[in-house]
């Protein structure tokens, strides 16, 4: 719910608040005597109530000076953020054996949890845009922002930014130009701060300790009363081209974005993860967009945009130790590594050589020159981050027909195969694929996979990293529109979606677009049992009457 108050002439004051609330009960029981597993546990269930609301207050202030030569605008307000959660969960089993629904008090086993979270973030905010003869144009930003869930010497963060630009096209020397129609230089420097996913009572230096419950254990987790903003300074700058009233257009956009401070877990030893600020890290690039009018006529038209994006990452710095190794893999260790001078999320391992035909075993690459196969021998095997990304799209009408093309694509990116540690490593009972008939079997043979229950496979290596690079046909529209065609009826569109139909790609899992720990910062290429993106077609219909 807002508002627009006019307090004078040309000063706007906005207030506005909102308000969201969830309130859940969730009721669970598996009876004594229906299931093999009820009668075990002689009755199952449990009970969650779950309160979430959300609550945002902002205001604002904003006036406006607008003359022949000048545009002045002056915005400035605070915004309150607070989010509550609070849950109940009761659990238990061991009921008597005529109960029929769950009844907290009738368990011989009762557990009950209780939780309650209060964050609260207060932003103070002022933006200041001026432009002068419509070609020139300065604006500076800042935000004062503060977060209840960070350290007390740390809650706060100030985050200024300042942008310029040059609109050229409307300098007099190109005022009559039949070529260029638009040429604009921009330039902007900023810091943000980010303070998501930090738990409300950080700050407190609690623990959370494995806890066992119906839906499984809790991990321990310990979190550091000395967290503060992570902080990102963005320079950039851009150039806007356009050519023959705009057919032609390109834009181009040069960045660098340090990011310090960084936010994530690290393991400390026997006390777990603790979350803290790390180090830095770097990302640079380019960005190129281009946007054609091809044909334009009264009853064909053909547009085109294709967009390509290069971008380097790198980390700078870590604190508190070397490495940080994430991403565990069962009885073969950690797969992701982030170190100082490498590329966000690489892999780490060994480097596979062979097999050798006399044992069946991998043969690893002797990185320390010791004739051994230590730990010492792993090294950077592999880089999830792409050389470039790109999509291309076309658009085309004729008379009421439409068709639209969008192609994506990636080059250069590894993807770690970790599926292929089910299907390849032979040291269960699982269904193997095919790859495993070339196992080794007898001395002498050459092979490049090893022989069944071979512990020289149980490592992370660079056996199954592979070219993640691809070209997706990602989606294609056919549709007509019908107008006026009954009565009432204004307007009938008909038409025919698909989305991901075909991919080319030297990948050999089911999806080269793949990320198995979304949620994860920097953890990028790992396909580990993921669910391939659906290919689906559509079939609709749209009518205004």
């Amino acid at each position: 719910m807002g508002l627009d108050v006019n307090l004078l002439k040309n000063l706007v004051w906005k207030p506005s608040v909102s308000l969201d609330v969830i309130d859940s009960v969730n009721d669970r029981f598996i009876d004594p005597f229906r299931s093999v597993y009820g009668r075990q546990e002689r009755g199952t269930g449990s009970q969650t109530f779950n309160l979430f609301q959300d609550f945002n207050f902002e205001n604002t202030l904003n006036y406006t000076i607008k003359s022949d030569a000048h545009d002045l605008n002056l915005l400035g307000g605070f915004q309150l953020h607070e989010r509550n959660v609070q849950g109940q969960y009761y659990w238990g089993n061991r009921f008597p054996q005529d109960l029929r629904e769950f009844v907290y008090e009738l368990s011989e086993n009762p557990n009950e949890i209780f939780r309650k979270e209060i964050l609260r973030e207060l932003s103070y905010f002022g933006r200041a845009l001026y432009t002068l003869n419509g070609k020139y144009t300065v604006m500076g930003v800042f935000r004062y922002n503060g977060s209840s869930a960070l350290a007390d010497d740390k809650k706060w963060g100030f985050f200024p930014g300042v942008s310029a630009s040059w609109n050229v096209a409307n300098e007099d020397f190109l005022a009559d130009s039949k070529v260029i129609s638009e040429l604009k230089i921009r330039g902007g420097w900023g810091k943000t701060g980010n303070a998501s996913g930090i738990p409300p009572y950080a700050h407190y230096n609690l623990e959370r300790l494995n806890q066992a419950g119906e839906n499984g254990t809790w991990s321990t987790y310990q979190w550091s009363s000395d967290i503060g903003w992570e902080v990102t300074t963005d320079t950039n700058f851009g150039l806007d081209l356009g050519f023959v009233n705009n057919r032609i257009r390109l834009t181009a956009d040069i960045y660098k974005r340090t990011t310090d401070d960084l936010i994530m877990p690290i393991k400390m030893g026997q006390i777990g993860n603790i979350l803290r600020n790390v180090g830095s890290m770097e990302n640079k690039g380019l960005e190129l967009t281009l946007n054609t009018i091809n044909i334009k006529r009264d009853d064909f038209t053909w547009n085109t945009n294709f967009n390509i994006s290069f971008n380097k990452s790198n980390i700078n710095s870590l604190a508190y130790m070397p490495n940080i190794d994430r991403i565990g893999i069962e009885g073969m260790g950690d797969l992701v590594r982030f170190s100082a001078g490498q590329p966000i999320g690489s892999f780490f391992g060994y480097q596979m050589e062979g097999v050798n035909p006399q044992t069946g075993d991998i043969v690893y690459k002797d990185l320390d020159g010791n004739g051994e196969f230590n730990t010492a021998d792993r090294t950077f095997i592999g880089d999830p981050n792409p050389d470039f990304t790109f999509g291309f799209t076309n658009n085309f009408t004729y008379k009421n027909w439409y068709m639209d093309v969008q192609i994506t694509g990636s080059q250069g990116n590894d993807i770690y195969n970790a599926s292929r540690f089910e299907l390849e490593l032979m040291n269960d009972f699982k269904n193997q694929s095919t790859v495993v008939l070339n196992r080794w079997t007898t001395p002498g043979q050459i092979t490049n996979v090893p022989r069944a229950n071979s512990s020289s496979a149980m490592v992370i290596s660079d056996r199954f990293i592979e070219d993640g690079s691809f070209i997706k046909l990602k989606a294609a529209t056919l549709g007509y529109n019908f107008n006026n065609p009954f009565k009432g009826l204004n307007k009938l569109n008909v038409y025919v979606t698909g989305q991901n139909l075909v991919t080319w790609t030297d990948y050999s899992g089911f999806d080269p677009e793949v990320n198995a720990f979304a949620t994860t910062n920097g953890v990028l290429g790992i396909d580990y049992g993921t669910y391939p993106q659906v290919r689906t077609v559509i079939l609709g219909l749209k009518a205004n009457f």
